[in-house]
């Protein structure tokens, strides 16, 4: 009798055990691989992109979106200024196609309105393309949501300045072009790095589910860093218009000359529920790295942001912070802040 209850008792534990485990193959047989121009640096970054019919929501394409920052750009006029391609999720290693990004934008336009059609437009005299890296970041929004790439070097040029201030475009979910973004434009250069001379802005940056956009810039005041926030709505009457951004002077400044803040970005919900965190990685604040956490002040007090929290990296040069990511780790429904720190080492661990 006794066997008998004890194996009932296993029976039931097997089964309750079973139930509530999930898992997956990894099919490494049958790899999708994507190949492009030698020496472009073609999967420096890569995103995830579905496109979703806009009346019943159902997916229309599903996109490999991949950076690649030395390659040959469709703008007329350029040379290795970066390029973004779109890949399907085929077998095939060669039928990625090229996304137009840059050329779209007409200065002469007092409205501003993108040209039509595949006529691009040539750099205008006041900017520099060529080894601009577009394609350094690539983020997708989500499911029918929009796409950001990145050019963090970026030039705008006058008669005696050269100013690396680092630019993003932002796609439609068709990865039709749809705006770009400087957010360090009208910023004081007077004393060039030791100001906004180099911004380097979108060296890492991410969009929202809010519609908002988060810039890493780790160029600004001596490579001290900062991040920038702003809507990215399609709603432009309503929207927030302002460049919401982290303090950079004494006696608020969250770190030291040479910190990087900026080389890494991302977001959510961490300390509080409803309140949005911007979290930014400072690799080389501190000697061991930093992540900087960010809020924002109720309006109309400041667009500067205030620094709600610090942490620290515990082990000398591990440049903790060098990438930060969001994801609900322990399954309790609650956003996790994900820190690498790529130089951390230990007897039996890197």
């Amino acid at each position: 009798m006794d066997l008998i209850k004890t194996l009932l008792v296993f029976l039931f534990t097997l089964t309750f055990l079973f139930y509530f485990c999930q898992s997956f193959n990894l099919e490494s047989r049958l790899p999708v691989i994507k190949k492009g121009t030698d020496g472009t640096y073609f999967g420096y970054s890569v995103a995830e992109h579905q496109v979703l019919n806009e009346i019943d929501e159902k997916v229309v394409d599903n996109w490999l979106l991949v950076g690649a920052p030395l390659g040959k750009n469709l703008q007329p006029g350029t040379n290795r200024s970066g390029a973004l391609w779109k890949c399907p999720l085929s077998t095939y290693h060669d039928d990625c196609v090229q996304v137009i990004t840059d050329g779209k934008k007409n200065p002469d336009d007092p409205d501003d309105t993108p040209i039509e059609g595949n006529d691009l437009l040539p750099p205008m005299k006041d900017e520099i393309k060529d080894g601009q890296w577009l394609g350094v970041t690539v983020r997708s929004q989500g499911p029918g949501r929009k796409v950001m790439v990145c050019a963090h070097r970026y030039i705008s040029k006058g008669d005696d300045f050269q100013w690396g201030r680092g630019l993003c475009h932002t796609l439609t979910q068709r990865l039709d072009y749809d705006d770009s973004w400087d957010p360090c434009r009208g910023k004081t250069v007077e004393r060039a790095h030791e100001q906004y001379g180099y911004c380097q802005a979108g060296t890492s940056g991410m969009l929202l589910e809010d519609d908002t956009a988060l810039i890493g810039t780790p160029g600004p005041y001596t490579w001290r860093g900062t991040v920038f926030v702003f809507s990215v709505s399609d709603d432009f009457l309503n929207r927030d218009k302002s460049y919401y951004y982290g303090p950079l002077t004494e006696p608020d400044v969250p770190v030291d000359k040479y910190s990087y803040l900026g080389m890494s970005v991302t977001a959510g919900y961490f300390l509080k529920e409803g309140k949005m965190y911007y979290a930014a990685g400072a690799p080389r604040a501190n000697g061991t790295g930093q992540v900087v956490l960010y809020t924002k002040l109720p309006k109309p007090i400041a667009t500067l942001m205030e620094v709600s929290l610090i942490l620290n990296g515990e082990q000398f040069a591990s440049s903790f912070g060098y990438e930060v990511a969001t994801a609900d780790i322990n399954g309790d429904g609650k956003p996790d802040l994900l820190v690498g720190a790529p130089f951390y080492f230990n007897k039996d661990a890197g």
